[in-house]
């Protein structure tokens, strides 16, 4: 599962504590990513 947020936005840190992990980034976007089989929120 993947997907893109904005450079500076808020949200990644939402999505790191859901165990989404940067994959690449742009000028304009982060692409994250989360590996299969992972359902629990980091803590």
């Amino acid at each position: 599962m993947g997907l893109h947020v904005l450079q500076g936005s808020a949200a990644r840190r939402l999505y790191e504590r859901h165990g989404f992990a940067v994959e690449a980034q742009g000028p304009i976007d982060i692409v994250m990513v989360r590996p299969p089989g992972r359902t629990d929120a980091r803590t």
